[in-house]
This record gives structure tokens, C-alpha cells and sequence, in this order.
């Protein structure tokens, strides 16, 4: 536990821990406090012959700029919310602030949201403790907070309207890129698109089912993102995804991107492969996936892991890749006989 804050005590003190430094310590003693120890650090590099007497650092002065780095870090990350609040009241603007964080409107807006409805929880929380509470946000504060929330939400509403206008040329942009295979080819893609349009990755390889000579390219799409999901600032905006795609080779340039746009390709791998088949009610694709999954499934559990267990918990766990197996074998002669309902 931290004790009461003592300049003098705490520039003494050791600190190796961001749990060493004090409740209420200034963030001006804390830059103070690991600037000295970086110095000392820094005379490290002074020749040995140096002609100076200077205090060289240890791997105590290490530590301490690590955990005050860490300390300094949570203190603003703690102090962020009233400051964006603080901000706004006093005639800063959305844009302004979402700048000042180097992220999106809709971020900057969502984060000041949660952060008053902790603070709001927090106060009535030690409210029913002591009621002379005064930290947290009253039901007052949080009301005007929460007009700056509502502020954010409709001016990100109409950045939003600007993404959805922007939308034709973003697809016009991506349309001459289908297939992106070097660093240079993707950061002139990027270059083209908007420094803050959020990026995600497919979460699996795609491919032709039962195509034997493919090479691997990536493909950039289009996607619709939802920020603030299930808040009051929800709101949708394009994004960049890029999905990872096993085209035919050798194959023309023309018939590659043809297969890297297709959107009905499978996964790569069986087990999402054969969810894909599955819940499109193609049975017996599905089910030769499900039971390759299984096969690999008794493999790892009946030799892998077995070859790693005591004699007699290997012995119960070939016992269950074997069961494992007999399943696979009669869900792979289900796959060739089963029809799918009408």
C-alpha cells in the first residue's frame, strides 16, 4: 500500500514498482525523479577515463525508469477522462480532441462515455459509504458530460454521411488493386485510402476447394465497420480488409484476380471449410471436412499428446483417439451417402 506523498521521501525511496510511488505523487516528480536516473544511466556511456567524477547508472536506475514510465503512463491514461472532459468545456472541439489523442471522432467520443459512466458509478458507489463523497461524477456532472457525449455522437453521425459519399472511390481504388503482393504494391494501396479508415484481417486463408497449383496473394476489399457497437454512438463507416487467398497457378494475371475477388471462396483449413459447407446445407463437403478435422483431432490426442502423459493417462488417451477415430470413419461414409433436406 502507498503511503502519504513526501517529495523528499519519495525522490529517497526506491522504486522498482509503479506500486512504489505514493497516492497524490505529481506527475512533475515523477518525470523529475526518472530523469535523474536516465542521466546516471547515460554517464554509463562515458569512457572509463572519463576526466570527471560522475555518477553512473545502476540496475537499480534501470528498473526505476522502467516502473516510473509504467507509473507516469496510468497516471495520464487515469487522468485522460477529465481532461477531454475539462477540454470540451472550456470550447475545445471533437475534432480537436480526437487530434489531441491521434484517433477517430467516434473513439475519442466512445472513450469519454465510458469513462463518465465508471465515474458516475464509482461516486454513488462511495456515496452510499460516506456521504460526504465527493469523487466520481454527481448525477449533475455526469449530465453535463453526457451533453458532450451527445455533441460527439451527432458530429460523428455526419462524418459519417462523409465516409458513406466517400464510399465510390474507395471501391474504384480497391477495384484496381485486387491483388496485392509486396509491401510496395500494399503502401501505395494505403496511400490511396484515408489515414483513419479502420483496417481488419479475414480470419482465414481462402482458396479454390481441390485446386492443386495455387499461389498465395492477398486481396483488399471493402467492408462495411460498426464503431460503438450497441451504444448511442454506433454508427457505421468503410474499412479496409484484407484477406489472405490461394489463386491458381500458373494462371494469367486476369484469371488470378478473378478467383482473389470471388466472395463464396471456402476457408483454406477444414474446420472453417466446413462450416462454410454446413451452414450453407452443403452436406457432404461439410461432413469429408468434419471428419479430416476429426482424423487430425485423434492424431494429436492418440500420439502427440499420449507420448507426453504417464503411462497410464497415455494409455486412456489412445483409448479416446481411437474412439475419435471410429467417429471420423463413420461420419466420412455418412459424407458419401447423406441428403440434405428439402
Amino acid at each position: 500500500m502507498s503511503e502519504a506523498y513526501s517529495d523528499a521521501a519519495f525522490m529517497a525511496a526506491e522504486t522498482h514498482r509503479p506500486d512504489d510511488v505514493p497516492a497524490g505523487t505529481p506527475l512533475t516528480s515523477l518525470a523529475e525523479k526518472r530523469t535523474n536516473a536516465g542521466l546516471r544511466l547515460l554517464n554509463n556511456r562515458l569512457p572509463d577515463d572519463f576526466p570527471h567524477q560522475v555518477d553512473r547508472g545502476t540496475a537499480g536506475d534501470a528498473l526505476t525508469q522502467i516502473a516510473l514510465g509504467e507509473a507516469i503512463r496510468r497516471t495520464v491514461r487515469n487522468q485522460r477522462g477529465s481532461t477531454v472532459a475539462e477540454a470540451l468545456r472550456l470550447g475545445a472541439t471533437w475534432d480537436q480532441v480526437a487530434a489531441a489523442l491521434d484517433t477517430t471522432l467516434l473513439a475519442a467520443v466512445d472513450d469519454l462515455r465510458v469513462w463518465a459512466e465508471g465515474q458516475r458509478t464509482l461516486y454513488h458507489r462511495l456515496l452510499a459509504q460516506n456521504p460526504d463523497n465527493r469523487i466520481g461524477l454527481n448525477d449533475d456532472g455526469y449530465h453535463e458530460v453526457m451533453l458532450h457525449v451527445a455533441d460527439g455522437v451527432e458530429r460523428a453521425a455526419d462524418a459519417s454521411d462523409t465516409h458513406a459519399e466517400q464510399a465510390p472511390r474507395l471501391r474504384s481504388v480497391l477495384a484496381a488493386a485486387p491483388m496485392v503482393d509486396t509491401v510496395g504494391e500494399l503502401r501505395a494501396l494505403l496511400e490511396q485510402l484515408p489515414d483513419e479508415m479502420p483496417l481488419q484481417l479475414d480470419d482465414h486463408h481462402r482458396a479454390l476447394p481441390d485446386e492443386k497449383n495455387q499461389v498465395h496473394t492477398v486481396h483488399p476489399s471493402l467492408v462495411a465497420v460498426v464503431s460503438g457497437l450497441a451504444t448511442e454512438a454506433e454508427s457505421k463507416q468503410p474499412g479496409l480488409m484484407l484477406t489472405q487467398v490461394y489463386v491458381p497457378f500458373p494462371a494469367e494475371q486476369e484469371e488470378q484476380a478473378a478467383v482473389a475477388t470471388r466472395d463464396d471462396l471456402p476457408a483454406y483449413g477444414e474446420l472453417p471449410r466446413a462450416a462454410h459447407y454446413l451452414e450453407r446445407g452443403e452436406l457432404r463437403p461439410g461432413l469429408k471436412d468434419i471428419a479430416g478435422v476429426l482424423q487430425e483431432v485423434a492424431h494429436l490426442v492418440g500420439e502427440v499428446a499420449a507420448d507426453f502423459a504417464e503411462d497410464e493417462d497415455g494409455s486412456a488417451l489412445r483409448v479416446e483417439a481411437k474412439r475419435i477415430t471410429h467417429s471420423a470413419e463413420r461420419i466420412g461414409k455418412l459424407a458419401g451417402e447423406v441428403e440434405a433436406a428439402e
